[in-house]
């Protein structure tokens, strides 16, 4: 088991390399059995699919730095247990194509093996993430709006 210290500083070298784009710097972090997926559901597409191999990966962080600006998201709290860690992040980001920024938050649970970032799962708020991309329509009738409040 690595220290928590240490695994902290490379899930930090992980979002700095994110925040700037460098995706060769992402890739050199992980290792090359590393598995990724945004939980939710099927009707999210692609972006919720997991993926596992070393091009599968540099494709969905490609697809995700072109799409996504989290550079303005920090770090709220991290949990840790053995070689896992769970970060709580909140802040603004912005969806590129569109310029569409909103605040939120994300949980971010990395695992870890001999050091090495092996699998990250990611909690995002998938009802911002489709409306944002357009698969669901942000003008709520007031009956879906009055379920909503409860």
């Amino acid at each position: 088991m690595t220290e928590r210290s240490v695994l902290e500083s490379r899930v930090q070298a992980l979002y700095s390399a994110r925040n700037v784009n460098d995706l060769d710097t992402i890739m050199a972090l992980l290792d090359p059995d590393f598995s990724f997926r945004i939980v939710g559901s099927a009707r999210l597409g692609t972006m919720a699919l997991a993926v596992n191999t070393p091009e599968t990966v540099r494709g969905s962080f490609q697809a995700l730095i072109e799409s996504w600006d989290l550079s303005g998201m920090e770090m709220v709290g991290a949990y840790a247990d053995g070689d896992t860690i769970v970060v709580h992040r909140a802040g603004v980001v912005c969806f590129v194509p569109s310029q569409t920024r909103e605040r939120t938050e994300i949980i971010d649970k990395f695992t870890f093996r001999n050091g090495r970032i092996v699998d990250l799962t990611e909690f995002v708020d998938t009802l911002f993430v489709a409306e944002t991309v357009g698969l669901l329509d942000r003008d709520y009738s007031p009956s879906t709006l009055d379920r909503m409040s409860l």
